[in-house]
């Protein structure tokens, strides 16, 4: 495995980006209930407990962990970008399906808690700290990249995809998730409870809202139509499939309550409404 760290030069919106992330990492610990060593095998394991428990719609018909959109066959044996590991929930996932692994993100914090897991997990990658509106890489460097949840905190997000577009060889593959505006999360939970019922439109706007009740210094959202045209600029093939987290059914606080409304949810009943008002968009396309 390799390592690299290096001081980026980020615009100011950037590194407010970088001061959130690394203030908070996804650990995916909403509730404070983790009592693991932060760093210990057993603390990823349980990391990857949580992400996955709660991503039944990721799931291959196989059964398989994010099955659905990491298929082996475009990744065995090829060059992977992934533009925001975290703390490797993926990275490694893509690693033990056979891709030759370059795994980026913005802060030290995560570059640092991947280089461990792949340690302690014995993986093979490419792990460095970089900025995804500069990407440090030749053009055609990569046959996949893979990015979960991370470019949409960008206020420069065509900048982004401009760089995943470059760094992609001709046929490569992308797999993108960014957020769902048309959405529960968006609307109901933010505009309707949060912006009318406790008034907070009064002060600020339903974006605003929407950041602040999130994750990140910053968020922007995307309905098909905008997301598929800044797609269509480098890439064909492309696919849109919304998915939703069966929290964003019940906008409640998150007590045990809800909990175990969550867990009764059927898989297929949760798909039937997030697979048309869930809070993400995964997009999957093929650069031109």
């Amino acid at each position: 495995m390799t390592t690299e760290m290096r001081q980026l030069e980020l615009s100011p919106r950037q590194q407010s980006n970088a001061d959130w992330w690394d203030s908070n990492p996804m650990t995916y610990d909403w509730e404070n209930t983790m009592r693991l060593p932060a760093g210990s095998r057993e603390w990823y394991e349980e990391i990857d407990r949580r992400f996955l428990a709660v991503s039944y719609f990721a799931k291959g018909e196989d059964g398989r962990p994010f099955g659905r959109f990491m298929k082996r066959e475009p990744l065995k044996g090829k060059d992977v970008l992934e533009v925001g590991c975290g703390m490797g929930t993926h990275a490694s996932m893509l690693a033990r399906a056979g891709a030759r692994l370059t795994a980026i993100d913005l802060t030290e914090r995560a570059v640092a808690a991947t280089k461990r897991r792949f340690e302690l997990f014995n993986l093979d990658g490419v792990i460095q700290q970089a900025d995804a509106e500069k990407l440090p890489f030749a053009s055609a460097s990569f046959d996949c990249v893979w990015s979960w949840g991370v470019i949409h905190h960008s206020n420069r997000f065509e900048s982004c995809l401009s760089e995943i577009g470059r760094v992609l060889r001709s046929g490569g593959r992308l797999l993108l998730m960014v957020y769902y505006r048309p959405s529960i999360a968006y609307y109901v939970n933010n505009g309707l409870i949060r912006g009318v019922l406790m008034g907070q439109l009064l002060r600020k706007s339903l974006q605003q809202i929407y950041v602040d009740s999130g994750d990140g210094y910053y968020a922007r959202v995307f309905n098909k139509r905008e997301l598929h045209e800044h797609l269509s600029r480098d890439f064909t093939n492309i696919k849109l499939s919304v998915v939703g987290l069966k929290a964003e059914l019940f906008p409640i606080p998150r007590t045990q309550f809800k909990v175990t409304l969550e867990a009764a949810t059927p898989d297929a009943v949760a798909s039937a409404v997030l697979g048309r008002w869930g809070s993400m968009i995964v997009a999957e396309a093929i650069r031109q």
